[in-house]
């Protein structure tokens, strides 16, 4: 599990394993209540078997009633006005398809570009179809307060009415997720035949789902048979239950053992398929024997468990091209675990934190909901305890905002400084060079100020007063400022180097204290300059003094060339322009240099002239042009019979002093 998913869940394992340390349970206690659990499953089982055995009388009985009321004028009566409305639902609903269906027809005949293209077709796609289901529900419904219904028939089909609305959204989801009929729009890398496998037992579950319910609830309210909507939900639950645990048995299983063969030789690992049938009993457990509540909830942290550690391969997923996308469909069946692209693209990591969060409060409502929690009365509740909860919520809130908050400000800079070209330290720094100077200071501060908001908004949250917090910081910064003058300095003395733009990283530099070397590093305090022997020196930007910046715009090279006394200056000055103008005309060398090789007397000593050589190229590229020059400039005197003074041997001619 990766470390924002740790995070995330952080909080709902502290709170459990703070619960269990707190219940002090004495040992004594430990038999008592387990009798008084058995006692309670016990009475739970009896009630059950009641329920199935009063179900055929009751049964009996509602369908007697229900033929009767049918060949009533009444029932009649009803039945025309169902068919009525099945008109208006689904007359409406064809009217709007016929405007709307060659958009989804358009859909479902192209070929998306990539997993993306797919995913924004699926939203489409569930627009198109779930407007249709909308229009269709708003007319069937509405249009029941037209007519005048015997006692009990009205909430009958305005229930059926919403059963076959959940029914047929269920049945939308499934198909634009799985696709049997349209692979190239599938969301889910599956071969066709395992698609339509899924397609036709989530069909099912979703019509036993719907049925449980909603008509348990209507059998019991108008046919006055509750036994008989006990059975008929107990039924069906075990029904879903039943399927559920088939399929942790069968799907998983196979793929546990692709997985075990690739793992070969190393450390065994609990098999999933018998975790997740476990899980499967144990949450019917808890529904079967009347803890509908526990049973919500711990389906509920199992499922934003499992989507928290699988979301990272599903978000990623979409951001890969076609061709690993059908590879990926074609190996799936083999149980291929497949991680994000070598190198991802900037948005997927900055949505995956955001679908993290959304999992974690969707959870957190489905529990809150499935407790019935008075969030309002918690707020305003007596109890000191109550309020503490609820104020913790909020620091939890504020914990998980503050964590996506960091996660996007972070992968953004680690996305676009992983962009930026490193430049060698004998070459101009390149454009990026200033980016890669603030970004890592801007990430430092930005980890700073979500870390410094995030503690005093939990703080305020939990109900203690900040303003005598914020006075008092002001004051010890205040004295901080008198005690550590010189950290100020640098502080504030490096914020106006950056804000000048000074220099950036990469770049070579010299301070007025002697320290000069390439920038490596900016801190909020200091500099890290690499000396070109190798030390790194750290000087903080309140001693760096006059800075002098040898790595920006142009540099101009100047060397000196020793010549014997006797050569013509001219012929010399001329050989040395000629070698520039090569240089110039050369491929490699012609676009480093920026003004040509030129040279000229620079000086007469005894015996020597000195000829002064320059050149202007970009910061870096001045020891190539350099080193070519010499070269160039040896070859071309060499060929002009010109050597370098001390080479040539001297003659003098003493004469007698007495001559």
């Amino acid at each position: 599990m990766k470390t924002s998913t740790r995070f995330i869940l952080a909080p709902i394992i502290f709170a459990t394993t703070a619960t269990l340390a707190n219940a002090q349970v004495p040992s004594t206690d430990i038999a008592g209540i387990t009798l008084t659990l058995l006692d309670q499953l016990s009475g739970r089982t009896d009630a059950i078997a009641a329920s199935f055995a009063a179900a055929p009388l009751e049964w009996e009985t509602a369908r007697e009633a229900f033929s009767k009321a049918m060949l009533s004028g009444g029932g009649v009566r009803s039945f025309t006005y169902v068919l009525l409305l099945l008109m208006i639902g689904l007359g409406l609903e064809w009217y709007y398809w016929t405007y709307s269906y060659a958009s989804l027809r358009v859909l479902l005949n192209v070929e998306p570009a990539s997993p993306r293209q797919t995913l924004l077709f699926g939203f489409r796609r569930f627009w198109l179809a779930g407007f249709g289901l909308l229009f269709f529900a708003v007319a069937a419904v509405g249009s029941t307060s037209a007519f005048v219904w015997p006692p009990g028939v009205h909430d009958i089909v305005v229930t059926v009415t919403l059963a076959i609305v959940m029914f047929r959204l269920s049945v939308i989801v499934a198909n634009i997720v799985l696709s049997p009929g349209a692979p190239q729009l599938r969301l889910v890398p599956l071969p066709d035949r395992t698609a339509l496998i899924l397609m036709v037992g989530l069909t099912l579950l979703a019509a036993a789902g719907s049925i449980a319910w909603f008509i348990p609830s209507v059998i019991a309210r108008i046919a006055d048979a509750p036994h008989l909507a006990q059975a008929l939900r107990i039924g069906l639950g075990t029904l879903i239950a039943a399927a559920l645990l088939a399929a942790c048995l069968l799907l998983l299983r196979g793929r546990e053992k692709i997985l075990a063969e690739r793992r070969r030789g190393g450390l065994p690992k609990f098999p999933r398929a018998l975790a997740s049938a476990t899980l499967v009993v144990i949450i019917y457990g808890f529904w079967l024997f009347g803890n509908s509540a526990a049973a919500v909830i711990l389906a509920t942290i199992v499922v934003v468990i499992a989507l928290q550690i699988s979301l990272r391969a599903m978000v990623f997923y979409f951001w890969r091209d076609r061709a690993i996308a059908e590879e990926i469909t074609a190996e799936a069946p083999n149980g291929e675990e497949y991680d994000e692209p070598a190198d991802p693209e900037l948005a997927p990591s900055i949505i995956l934190p955001a679908v993290r969060l959304a999992v974690v409060l969707i959870g957190l409502a489905v529990c809150a909901l499935a407790v019935d929690m008075p969030f309002a009365g918690m707020a305003t509740s007596e109890s000191p305890l109550a309020r503490f909860c609820f104020r913790l919520l909020g620091v939890a809130a504020l914990a998980l905002l503050a964590n996506v908050a960091w996660i996007t400000v972070r992968t953004t800079i680690d996305y676009r400084l992983a962009t930026i070209d490193k430049t060698d330290e004998h070459e101009q720094p390149g454009p990026g060079a200033r980016l890669l100077t603030l970004l890592p200071i801007l990430r430092t501060t930005a980890a700073s100020i979500i870390t410094i908001m995030l503690v005093l908004s939990g703080l305020w949250t939990l109900g203690l007063e900040i303003t005598p917090l914020l006075a008092g910081a002001g004051v010890v910064g205040l004295a901080f400022g008198f005690g550590a003058q010189s950290l100020v300095q640098d502080v504030i003395t490096g914020i106006f180097y950056l804000a000048e733009d000074t220099f950036r990283v990469g770049e070579y530099i010299e301070s007025g204290s002697s320290t000069k070397g390439t920038v490596e590093k900016l801190t909020l305090r200091t500099v890290a300059l690499r000396h070109h022997n190798g030390p790194l020196h750290f000087v903080p930007y309140g001693t760096l003094g006059t800075v002098r910046n040898t790595s920006r715009d142009w540099v101009i090279e100047k060397f000196n060339l020793p010549l014997p006394v006797e050569v013509d200056s001219e012929k010399v000055r001329k050989l040395i322009k000629r070698v520039g103008e090569d240089m110039m005309a050369d491929e490699e060398l012609g676009p480093l240099i920026q003004q040509p090789l030129k040279g000229k007397l620079y000086r007469v000593e005894p015996g020597i002239k000195i000829f002064r050589c320059n050149f202007r190229t970009a910061p870096g590229n001045q020891f190539t042009v350099r080193a070519a020059a010499y070269k160039r400039i040896e070859a071309a005197m060499s060929a002009a019979g010109i050597s370098y003074a001390g080479n040539v041997p001297v003659t003098r001619t003493l004469e007698p002093s007495g001559a």
